[in-house]
């Protein structure tokens, strides 16, 4: 009697060595949390080299594919049907699984990690490919086929499946710590949020708003592009910081020419204070170099100089048109070109510093009461 398995393999874990067990656990937690969320059912198995989730039934193969092809860490995987090691079972569940597809050419593919299995790779290959062509009368290409079946034969069973799904790659969320994100509503900031995932942190996010002397808008946008981004790393928590009362303060006190660094140097304040309290390393922002005015390279260091923690700008050498295709992709972009009020956009100077020296933002610096 045959059984419904998922298949999951991954790429960059198997090359960590010594620490690829503790890389493994981590995909297996994050998994196993987000068929939790989803409420479906399924046994995540530890094997070699691979994971097994062995699934009830394939009535909610849509679902799985959604909750696979977002999971940093996963490379491809595949819906196999598990049957027992019996050369014509194992031809009849190949014909049977081909069969469903439109094809002129097709392949057999056996993987025999299980080598108490009388029959070897190749032999099995092409027994099974000849009653493919017998029954079909399909050709065989070994090279370029439209379709391939594949046969692996392991422990007592052998998995038979005919497509791998591309996974996000990458490595588990959570792998290499925590970071804080600060998300605006714009379209870089959420992308930055991805690449900072997809290689192992573990998010959370801040957002700085101007509201009550702007609208609700910005708020519910960011809300929203946060819950796109949980579809990737599930519970990351949002903290929305009140910031006008801060930016008319610093309008009154500084030339109006240096309001963007000020305003971007108290929000580092502001978010390395929450990362240090939730037990962050790092701060992530969505800055691409010489994008705007305020990310030419003498405004970011001028900037950056006012935290002692790192920030990590996953998107420095992308242009724009990059970073738009990737928000399209991992579904962003809709959202974030949503009119809204931007914070930055409040007490806006007409004509900002791009090339600020930071002695000069030091000595107006010490005439503020920064409390």
């Amino acid at each position: 009697m045959s059984s419904r398995v998922i298949i999951v393999h991954y790429d960059e874990i198997a090359i960590k060595g010594k620490n690829r067990p503790k890389f493994e656990g981590q995909l297996v937690d994050n998994i196993r949390e987000k068929i939790k969320i989803a409420k479906l059912k399924g046994e995540v198995q530890k094997k070699y080299g691979r994971l097994d989730i062995v699934i009830p039934e394939l009535d909610q193969k849509e679902d799985w594919i959604r909750l696979l092809q977002t999971t940093f860490g996963i490379a491809n995987f595949s819906f196999a049907v598990l049957v027992e090691q019996d050369l014509e079972v194992i031809k009849n569940q190949c014909l049977e699984e081909i069969s469903k597809q439109e094809f002129e050419t097709f392949r057999i593919t056996t993987q025999r990690s299980n080598k108490n299995f009388p029959i070897g790779s190749m032999e099995v290959s092409k027994e099974v490919g000849a009653y493919v062509f017998e029954n079909l009368k399909k050709k065989v290409d070994l090279f370029n086929p439209d379709t391939t079946c594949f046969i692996s034969i392991v422990d007592n069973f052998a998995l038979i499946y005919s497509e791998k799904i591309q996974g996000p790659g990458g490595l588990p969320v959570g792998i290499n710590g925590k970071a804080v994100v600060l998300l605006s509503g714009g379209i870089d900031s959420p992308v930055a949020a991805w690449y900072a995932m997809k290689r192992g942190l573990r998010i959370s996010f801040v957002h700085f708003h101007s509201a009550p002397y702007t609208s609700q808008s910005s708020i519910d946008k960011v809300e929203e592009l946060a819950e796109i981004l949980r579809t990737y790393s599930p519970n990351a928590k949002l903290t929305s910081i009140a910031f006008g009362d801060i930016q008319k303060k610093l309008k009154l006190q500084i030339p109006e020419k240096y309001l963007i660094i000020f305003y971007r140097r108290y929000m580092l304040r502001l978010a390395e204070k929450q990362a240090r309290e939730s037990g962050a390393k790092v701060l992530i922002t969505g800055e691409a170099l010489g994008q705007v005015a305020s990310q030419t390279l003498e405004n970011m260091i001028v900037v950056e100089q006012a935290i002692e923690m790192m920030i990590l700008r996953p998107l420095i050498g992308f242009d724009k048109k990059e970073i738009i295709v990737k928000a399209k992709e991992i579904g962003t972009f809709e959202t974030s070109i949503l009119p809204h009020d931007d914070c930055c956009t409040l007490f806006m100077p007409k004509s900002p510093e791009t090339r600020a020296k930071l002695a000069d933002i030091l000595e107006i610096e010490a005439k503020i009461d920064l409390e």
